[in-house]
């Protein structure tokens, strides 16, 4: 009898370097083990078994170039090699750039993240100045928030020295599953806990205080405990006194937020909103712990977020330990991740519609009305796409999105399935998956770990960077990073670092790097702010240039988005709530695991009690939302875990997709972000089946 032959391979797959073994049979994915039973930042499925074999394996896996051989959209391709799909982009690129000049091409990044700055670097060497990602509608508005007022990135939280934690729209348990263990160290060690949440989950649960909000009214809560902080004499005076800008404006101004007024926006007790601001400035030191996109996914989302992180500099907890420091532990520096630089000699998508998101800047093009610039060729003919990751379903009204795609002279998508998406390309690559490829990765302390294949990628695909290698050299283009190769440009990564590729292969278990930059707080009193003011601006002047032309606030206004959109609330009386994750789905992607998929028969609509009776619709019941946009199906699913009110759809299922729920145009004036967590619909129960209203 043949003995079997099983391989461990460790992939530290995580940007945390989560160690991950995978196990190989003859070259063939057997199972899967490791601290993650989730999505991986680097593109891969860090669950056990029969979920990651049906990931890797998937029968909609591109296993090699395909170009399209019928009409746009019909889904008729044929196989190519390589060289002819080299040639093909080469071909019809710098035809596009010669016709039209470089901006006539944008370059996409949308899942996974990890190669963002290398394709940054090829749209450079292009000349284009139209990078865009997925970003467009997550985590940047919250990133812009911030800068708005700090001058720099996103400080997180110090939870283990803080005393009261804040933690504003976060399931840590499906979204942020590496801050999970410290945050259920802090009820052990004694520290509070105040929860911001529309519904209850597993992070509120832990909660001293939950602050269960209407969605899309977190500027109103915020400001309203920042007039208890003000009115109580609990703000640092000092620290406000030498580095506020607009303190007393921004005071005035929240003294129109008493917990009575803000009770009646927000649905949130008024004796709550005092007992957590008496908590959060009195209980220190204080960090708050933000979410990508929850808060920015509303029409005043980035001046809802600002609200929220005012009150850090408010109670002088920016930049300290237990606080919201700027650099609490070692660093190791690298080449790339956010110091690559957008093209910005010429004019990008979005530029006249979203000026604030280039001044701030967030390096990459606003490209939520991208269908739009290219249909209507505003602010010039956008005739090409290249698109790494690309789901029309990212955006609001996705099919007006495929609409747009259709239109494009050249566009090629680049992906691990065969998407929706990709039936409207011209030329189709397979990518690589995280078990299929090596990967650099800088994680905390210092450490850098080198993330290695455990399998040869499948059919012919081949990871994202050595595909943008390819087209860099097809079309002779010059980068000093990409043009010597994939292994080149992974030590290039690790040049500043002081450690060698060599190192990391020799220790999967990761290398400390050589240059350590230590930890830091305080940094303002030497380096000061990099804001206008050269202080925290409570009134940002970056907004205040845009004013008159666009009506932006320097100060967190609060909008309520209920008064402000203009909706018939008697034809749409409900609150429309998308995007809360699931432990089980990442997205559109993990719907094509049967063993995931087959969970729920089609998408899961979550209404309250008081709403089902009203309504009269049971648990389990088909159910049609519909709003002034569109409608889809799906079975009701009665929770109390909401306020009365509002409807719960989850995002990315084809049989009923939430985002073909949402307005193209109703996007928040700043950012340009979508109002996925607050639009508007009604509810009425289905005939039928459900099998007669969901289609595959």
């Amino acid at each position: 009898m043949n003995q079997r032959v099983i391989k461990k391979v460790r992939c530290n797959i995580c940007s945390a370097g989560c160690p991950i073994d995978a196990y190989v049979e003859e070259g063939t994915l057997v199972s899967v083990e490791g601290s993650r039973d989730l999505p991986g930042q680097s593109g891969g499925l860090c669950s056990k078994g029969a979920a990651s074999r049906q990931y890797v394996y998937n029968k909609d896996r591109i296993l090699y170039p395909m170009k399209r051989i019928g009409k746009k959209g019909s889904g008729e391709f044929e196989r190519i090699s390589w060289d002819e799909a080299y040639r093909m982009i080469a071909e019809n690129l710098l035809r596009i750039k010669k016709e039209y000049g470089p901006q006539a091409a944008a370059f996409y990044a949308g899942y996974p993240k990890w190669y963002r700055p290398a394709l940054l670097r090829l749209a450079n060497a292009y000349g284009s100045p139209n990078y865009c990602t997925e970003s467009s509608t997550c985590f940047q508005s919250a990133a812009m928030a911030w800068k708005s007022i700090y001058g720099n990135d996103i400080c997180f939280p110090d939870l283990m020295h803080a005393q009261t934690v804040l933690v504003w729209s976060n399931i840590l348990y499906h979204s942020n599953v590496g801050m999970a263990r410290p945050y259920q160290s802090l009820k052990a060690r004694g520290a509070k806990i105040i929860a911001v949440d529309p519904r209850e989950t597993v992070t509120t649960q832990a909660a001293d205080i939950h602050l269960k909000l209407l969605p899309g009214t977190d500027g109103a809560l915020a400001l309203s405990m920042a007039q208890v902080i003000i009115e109580e004499g609990l703000y640092d005076k000092e620290f406000v006194e030498k580095y506020v800008y607009g303190f007393e404006e921004y005071k005035a101004y929240v003294n129109q937020f008493p917990p009575e007024k803000a009770e009646k926006i927000t649905g949130v007790d008024k004796k709550l909103i005092r007992e957590a601001a008496r908590m959060y400035a009195s209980n220190g030191p204080a960090g708050v712990m933000f979410s990508a996109s929850p808060v920015v996914h509303n029409i005043n989302g980035m001046q809802n977020y600002r609200a929220v992180m005012c009150l850090i500099a408010l109670t002088g907890n920016y930049d300290i330990p237990g606080g919201n420091p700027s650099r609490p532990g070692p660093v190791s520096p690298c080449n790339e991740y956010g110091k690559v630089k957008r093209l910005d000699t010429i004019e990008a998508i979005g530029e006249k519609d979203f000026p604030a998101w280039f001044d701030l800047p967030c390096e990459e093009a606003q490209c939520t009305r991208i269908a739009d610039y290219i249909l209507k060729e505003e602010p010039y003919p956008l005739k090409a796409v290249v698109g790494f990751g690309l789901n029309h379903r990212m955006w609001p009204e996705p099919e007006h999105f495929q609409k747009a795609l259709k239109a494009l002279d050249f566009y090629v998508n680049v992906d691990l399935f065969f998407s929706d998406s990709s039936k409207m390309a011209d030329l189709v690559l397979p990518a690589a998956s995280s078990f299929e490829r090596d990967v650099v990765l800088n994680g905390r302390g210092g450490m850098f770990f080198l993330s290695e294949k455990a399998i040869e990628p499948v059919g012919e695909a081949k990871n994202d960077i050595e595909i943008m290698i390819g087209m860099l050299r097809a079309m002779q283009l010059h980068d000093e990073a990409l043009e010597h190769g994939y292994e080149k440009y992974m030590e290039y990564i690790l040049e500043p670092s002081g450690v060698t590729l060599e190192e990391l292969r020799a220790h999967p278990e990761g290398v400390k790097g050589r240059v350590i930059i230590p930890p830091a707080f305080k940094r303002y009193e030497k380096e000061g702010f990099h804001t206008p003011s050269g202080k925290v601006e409570f009134v940002s002047q970056i907004l205040e240039r845009y004013k008159d032309s666009h009506g932006y606030s320097g100060l967190p206004e609060y909008r309520d988005f209920r008064e402000v959109s203009g909706m018939d609330r008697e034809a749409y009386p409900l609150i429309l709530n998308t995007g809360s994750r699931k432990p089980q789905l990442f997205h559109a992607r993990t719907y094509r695991v049967p063993w995931l998929a087959g969970l729920e028969e089609a998408t899961l609509v979550e209404i309250h009690p008081e709403d089902a009776k009203k309504y009269g619709i049971a648990d389990g019941d088909m159910v049609r939302v519909s709003s002034p946009v569109g409608s889809i199906c799906g079975i009701a699913a009665v929770y109390l875990n909401s306020q009365p009110g509002i409807v719960h759809v989850y995002h990315g299922n084809a049989k009923g997709e939430a985002n073909d729920l949402i307005d193209r145009n109703y996007l928040d004036p700043i950012s340009g972000f979508p109002g996925y967590k607050s639009y508007f619909c009604k509810i009425e129960k289905e005939k039928g089946e459900v099998k007669a209203c969901v289609t595959d």
